[in-house]
């Protein structure tokens, strides 16, 4: 069985892009339809985004569009523990790309520098002053990760629960890896709209496994409605 076919199964949607660019206006385009929409029903718009490299050209994609972005309430749906200069922070990522529009947005950090678990529960408590996420960006790991939910944590099941007890959680440093520090599934399912952006064909690979095993991998706890995937070679 195909991913298309898998998807159709499962009420997934599926959008396949001609190329990168392709999948960074198509993810830009529904992401500021669904903010303009939220602010015009309740005033505000509440986003997580994912960092790392593929998601910069939809990042910049998004910053041309003309937002109420004092509305727009944005955070992390991961993040590496370093400072937001470091080279691989996602919020530094995030902050360069939306640069002219970000002393607007109202910004809940993931990293404060303390410690991770110190940092997971001061975002925590904050995050818990919010009635859940409208819109979520999801990336996959070749390993079927995503957020920071990775397959080798012995309780990733629990922290990809809708569930799950927590809202964020500090993850320790591996020797392939840094610490970091995750949102969970109790607030990544809160979301209505949740898109997960996919690229080349070793992460189409993996995703079929996990269509063919949800249990076997974390992005599988995601592969269900209200989700959009969208894919390019």
């Amino acid at each position: 069985m195909t991913v298309m076919a898998d998807c159709s199964r499962r009420g997934v949607q599926w959008h396949p892009c001609a190329d990168a660019e392709d999948q960074a206006r198509w993810l830009a385009t529904q992401v500021a339809e669904t903010l303009q929409q939220c602010i015009r029903q309740r005033g505000v718009a509440r986003l997580a985004v994912s960092g790392g490299r593929s998601p910069e050209v939809f990042l910049r994609q998004l910053a041309r569009f003309s937002l109420d972005w004092q509305s727009v309430h944005l955070t992390l749906v991961d993040e590496r523990w370093v400072p937001p200069e470091h080279a691989d922070s996602n919020a530094g990522l995030v902050q360069r790309c939306l640069a002219e529009h970000w002393s607007l947005i109202n910004w809940l950090p993931l990293y404060r520098g303390v410690s991770p678990e110190a940092d997971a529960q001061v975002a925590a408590a904050e995050l818990a002053t919010w009635p859940g996420l409208d819109l979520i960006v999801l990336g996959m790991g070749s390993d079927g990760h995503t957020a920071s939910l990775f397959p080798d944590l012995p309780d990733w099941p629990m922290l990809c629960a809708v569930d799950c007890p927590w809202r964020c959680v500090a993850l320790p440093a591996t020797d392939e890896r840094q610490a970091r520090l995750s949102l969970t599934g109790r607030l990544l399912h809160s979301a209505p709209r949740q898109l997960l952006a996919i690229s080349g064909q070793a992460k189409l690979d993996t995703l079929q496994q996990a269509f063919e095993s949800p249990l076997a991998l974390p992005v599988g706890a995601f592969l269900k409605p209200p989700l959009d995937i969208v894919y390019s070679p």
